[in-house]
Formats: C-alpha cells, structure tokens, sequence
C-alpha cells in the first residue's frame, strides 16, 4: 500500500505577460476566501480596480524573477516534489497542486 503526499501551493502565473498575470490576479482574488466581500463588491473592486492597475507593475516584477524554465515557484516545487519522492521511494506517492 502506498502513502499519498500533496505538496500544495497558491499557484502562479502560466507567464509573466500582463494578460497572463491579469488572469491569475483575478482567478485568485475573485476566491471569497481571498476577499471576504459580496461577491458584486468583489467583482467590481478586482476588475475595475485591483487587476487594471496592478496587473503591468506585477507583470514587470514577475518578469524580473521568471526563468527560461518558467515561473520559480513551479520550477521549484517540481524540483522539490522530485527530491522528495527520490528520498522517500516506491512507498510514497507524490503529487504538486497549485490553487491558482
């Protein structure tokens, strides 16, 4: 029998473009755990406000932490989901999900 092991993180962009970034920023404020407003005022503060304001400063940002094998926290969580699974062997069944 195997032990199943979910290494778990917030997620992040699929790149650092601002459209890409834009989707990510509304995918996870628009979570009512994120933003614990009605869901109008939430829709109306990330898609008018938040995402047409932040999305070009955090895409810049972004682009300054991207690597040519994409996003860091991806890369790294990969590399440490391999690492573990290396270490703990056959018996331990690991998989990586991201929320966003």
């Amino acid at each position: 029998m195997s032990v199943g092991i979910v290494l778990g993180n917030l997620g992040t962009p699929s790149s650092p473009s601002k459209k890409d970034v834009g989707v990510y920023l509304r995918e996870f404020l628009m979570d009512p755990y994120v933003i614990n407003k009605a869901f109008w005022f939430r829709w109306l503060l990330v898609n008018c406000i938040i995402v047409p304001f932040r999305a070009k400063n955090s895409s810049e940002a972004y682009k300054e932490i991207w690597t040519k094998e994409g996003s860091p926290l991806l890369v790294e969580s990969q590399k440490l989901k391999t690492a573990m699974q290396r270490q703990l062997g056959d018996d331990f069944r690991l998989s990586l999900g991201m929320s966003y």
